[in-house]
């Protein structure tokens, strides 16, 4: 179910950016760009409370402790209607400063203060209605939350196609926005109170024990939603105070393709938080690091032909989908920030058992140090060889960060040793890829891609490829998946019988 509702928001969107883009006009687009970058950093009131949320009341459904459950729930849901209402007030204030913070064109100073206004409301009921949210991934409701973010994409998308055929700009579209946040909200606030009935709850002042009991936990993430909101949200920002608002649109086209493709691992690693809650809770070590390993060559291998086909044909990519203006520029932002997009996915299961196990202070610490150093280079780059930089910014520092922090910490807290981690959970996978990429090289030399279903046909031509070496590395899973499935299906029929 995550991966359907990863799909189609990968999908819809891929197909409505462009039509978005050549209908606002790409200073239009880069407002709303800017507007949605910066409305974004409000999500860091969360203050790390959702995946408290999820680590508390799965670790408590896991040993049978209801009412601790409840406590977690009705604490979290006390502190974020509080923030909402600050972030309802504050952002009337950002609305009116807004276009003092950018060089935004005077024809669209209205509306990107409309458009900023609007979109900082939906973050305030997103606070609220995340708790419930929370609580569905904590007791694994993971079809219900799929379901819902597969009907908020595609309503978000058939309104924006029916607001630009009828002439609607920023302002609509924000409406339009808050109205699908809402009803989506609702929608998990619902579902939450009938699957789960602690979340039946009482809004009181929690007792100082469970503020203590849930900060100790939620600050380390809080530093950590800080940092990567600047690491991956700062550039689009960067690009518009220090170059141009226009510009903000290459750049982020570049980079939405690359977070495109974390999504494809967000869809299988978002279940590892509360599985590594429930099995350090039952003192399962060593499924602990068995998850660990498997997880990580598992998301290494969804994402790598992903990343070596936009790697090697991302221009001609870009080109076929945005247009031919946008070829070189976003193509070459895409090339430098998927080496960030490497990191991410290598570390991606690690990071998510550590929040899952509350191992999360030292990530926090090192997420500070990256988001500083991240911020800092941009800026000196980008005055030295513009666009380029910001996108050199975030993938030197990524890198540096990542080789030399997550293999001693998953050593330290897991242990697994560093050489076994690289080895078994990074290269071997990596090294498979590589019959794939030649082939690939080889199609973009010698196969003109005319159309975009031209070049979905070739990369299915190449796939193949890549399944044939994954499949020879995962035979022994496969096999074993087969033979349990047979044994449950066996045991099914004698139970019937």
């Amino acid at each position: 179910m995550n991966w359907i509702a990863m799909a189609v928001g990968m999908v819809i969107p891929f197909f409505l950016t462009p039509i978005v883009v050549r209908t606002l006009g790409a200073t239009a687009y880069g407002v709303w760009i800017l507007a949605v970058s910066t409305v974004a950093y409000l999500n860091l009131l969360d203050l790390g409370l959702r995946n408290a949320v999820i680590r508390f009341v799965s670790k408590a459904d896991a040993q049978g402790k209801i009412d601790d459950a409840g406590v977690a729930i009705a604490a979290a849901l006390w502190f974020r209607l509080l923030i909402a209402g600050g972030v309802a007030i504050f952002s009337i204030a950002l609305a009116v400063f807004f276009p003092h913070l950018f060089n935004i064109p005077s024809d669209l100073k209205h509306a990107a203060q409309i458009t900023v206004l609007l979109c900082a409301l939906g973050v305030a009921v997103t606070l609220v209605s995340g708790v419930f949210g929370a609580v569905l991934a904590a007791i694994n409701r993971y079809d219900l939350l799929s379901l819902i973010a597969t009907l908020q994409v595609l309503a978000r998308a058939i309104g924006v196609i029916l607001i630009l055929r009828h002439g609607g700009g920023l302002i609509a579209l924000a409406y339009w926005e808050l109205a699908v946040i809402l009803t989506s909200g609702l929608a998990i606030c619902t579902a939450a109170l009938k699957t789960f009935p602690p979340c039946r709850v009482r809004l009181e002042r929690p007792h100082l024990a469970t503020i203590k009991m849930i900060w100790s936990y939620s600050f380390a993430m809080f530093l950590i939603m800080i940092s990567s909101q600047i690491i991956f949200s700062t550039d689009n920002l960067v690009v518009g105070t220090f170059l141009s608002v226009g510009l903000v649109a290459y750049y982020s086209i570049g980079g939405s393709l690359m977070l495109y493709s974390s999504q494809v691992v967000g869809a299988l690693s978002t279940t590892f938080i509360p599985l590594a809650s429930g099995l350090e809770a039952s003192g399962k070590t060593a499924e602990l690091q068995k998850l660990l390993l498997r997880g990580t060559q598992g998301t290494l291998a969804l994402v790598l032909p992903i990343g070596l086909t936009l790697l090697i044909r991302g221009k001609t990519f870009i080109g076929l989908w945005m247009g031919k203006q946008f070829s070189e520029i976003s193509g070459t932002v895409l090339q430098i920030l998927l080496i960030t997009l490497f990191f991410m996915i290598a570390n991606n299961t690690a990071s998510n058992i550590m929040f899952g196990t509350s191992n999360q202070k030292a990530v926090a610490k090192w997420s500070v140090i990256e988001a500083i150093a991240n911020f800092t280079v941009s800026i000196v780059l980008v005055k030295t060889i513009g666009i380029y930089g910001v996108a050199w910014g975030t993938s030197i520092t990524m890198s540096i960060v990542h080789l030399i922090f997550w293999p001693r910490y998953v050593q330290k807290t897991l242990g697994v040793p560093v050489r076994t981690y690289i080895w078994d959970g990074w290269v071997k996978i990596t090294l498979l890829s590589i019959p794939f990429a030649i082939a690939t090289v080889f199609v973009e030399k010698h196969w003109l891609a005319r159309s975009l279903p031209v070049f979905a046909l070739q990369v299915l031509t190449t796939l193949p490829v890549y399944i044939v070496f994954a499949g020879m590395f995962f035979r022994n899973d496969a096999l074993n998946l087969l033979r349990r499935w047979r044994m449950s299906r066996v045991g099914n029929a004698q139970t019937i019988l």
